[in-house]
């Protein structure tokens, strides 16, 4: 039940935030609204406030702002006791305002991220400890990060930027800008300069190779994991993998990806008894499906702080999101991708309802979080150049733009036809893989 009422809080908030944008930019633009609808199907209440109507509706998993002149066949059709006024019709404003309609509902969904993340570290929110203490490194991957660094390396410098925390190495990657890195280290009592020089296409840091001091404590289970499944349990310490001796968390996924091995012995310390469990991979992903039990400090911050870091959230947020969605629109083209990579990647509304009651159970921080996420999603889906959404009728304006021709009704329609057979389809997979997941 908790699921649900958040699930519909949740998205009905951010519809209306979505439909607000098209609606204040309808009134910018002069154009007179009809209907504003948050859901869809029977209305639950309604009440007029001027010439327009605002309604809620039973379903929420969509709403709209109907304006006058926006479905021709409306004005063909309409009655001879109607009013409509070709000036506040949105058929006949010039397309950039249409644009700047189509455009205000995403914007909005963009743009709250900048307002609700601050109110995070105002409130303020637990953070690994580990990011205040002294960046002495603790584990080293192989190969590339064992080149230049050792265990008990003391990092001092980052390209000529002082460092006092693990906190200020994630700073200093955010920062660089280069494939140039400089850093400066205390090795058994002398200071040495290493430095780093990407010669390669990907986007190696090498700092990311260093780890701080991280137990091999596991603290929680993905449910239906392999994890699971071989009944490991939170606060279980993975002590070897294979014969190999694990002393840190970041130890396990390099263990777990031993070429030519599918097959793993997991000796965990469990009560002050040791224990074995079998897990067995197919294929190459080898998720175990289990996080680090993490220690964590309370952590308050200034208003100008939350800003700030509410700001920097939100633009790393928008940048992973969109690469994210863009990836998944490209494997649907590649031959490389498969029905799998698809599943774990589309999330429908009963997974969505999901992780809102988890996000509400766990407090006020997680639920702005997932409001945050689900928002920026929503902005940036509503954005792609698919026929119905806001990005398809912005696609639309711009040929009519550039071509200085309006697009033909009945070529216009057929193409809505195709995007909303598109979206069903996916929409089915979605709800689809959600029951088979659930």
């Amino acid at each position: 039940m908790t699921s649900l009422i958040s699930f519909i809080l949740i998205i009905s908030f951010l519809i209306f935030i979505h439909e607000l944008g098209h609606l204040l930019a309808a009134k910018w633009a002069n154009v007179k609204v009809e209907d504003f609808s948050i859901g869809f199907g029977p209305k639950i209440f309604s009440f007029d406030i001027g010439e327009t109507k605002y309604s809620l509706s039973l379903l929420p998993l969509g709403g709209y702002v109907k304006m006058q002149g926006e479905d021709i066949s409306e004005i063909k059709n309409s009655s001879e006791t109607e009013v409509v006024d070709p000036k506040r019709s949105y058929k006949n404003i010039p397309n950039f305002k249409k644009q700047i309609i189509l455009f205000a509902g995403p914007f909005m969904n963009l743009v709250l991220p900048f307002l609700f993340l601050p109110l995070v570290y105002i409130n303020g929110l637990e953070i690994p400890s580990f990011l205040e203490k002294t960046p002495i490194v603790s584990y080293v991957k192989k190969d590339l990060g064992s080149q230049y660094f050792n265990k008990g390396d003391k990092i001092l410098k980052i390209n000529n930027t002082n460092i006092y925390n693990w906190e200020d190495i994630g700073k200093a990657k955010s920062q660089n800008t280069t494939n140039k890195q400089e850093v400066l280290i205390e090795r058994n009592n002398s200071i040495q300069n290493i430095i780093f020089v990407n010669n390669n296409k990907d986007n190696v840091y090498i700092l990311d190779y260093v780890f701080p001091s991280q137990p091999a404590i596991i603290g929680s289970i993905l449910p239906k994991s392999l994890a699971d499944e071989a009944n490991l349990k939170p606060l279980d310490q993975i002590s070897a993998i294979n014969n190999i001796q694990i002393e840190s968390w970041y130890q396990i996924s390099e263990a777990l990806k031993t070429p030519g091995v599918s097959e793993f012995e997991i000796i965990i310390e469990r009560d002050g008894k040791l224990i074995s469990k079998r897990v067995e991979f197919v294929g190459e992903n080898r998720v175990l499906g289990i996080t680090p039990k993490i220690e964590s400090i309370f952590f308050s911050f200034t208003l100008y702080e939350s800003i700030q870091k509410g700001f920097n959230d939100s633009i790393r947020m928008i940048k992973l999101i969109f690469n994210g969605i863009i990836g998944l629109l490209s494997s649907l083209f590649s031959s490389d991708s498969s029905m799998s990579d698809l599943k774990s990647s589309l999330a429908g509304p009963i997974s969505i309802a999901k992780y809102s009651g988890l996000a509400a159970e766990k407090g006020f921080n997680s639920v702005i979080q997932f409001i945050v996420i689900i928002s920026i999603n929503l902005g940036i889906i509503n954005l792609l150049p698919i026929p119905l959404l806001d990005g398809g009728h912005i696609l639309f304006t711009s040929v009519e733009m550039i071509t200085r021709k309006k697009i033909n009704h009945k070529v216009q329609n057929f193409i809505n036809k195709i995007g909303f057979a598109i979206l069903i389809s996916l929409m089915l997979f979605a709800i689809y893989n959600d029951i088979i997941n659930f």
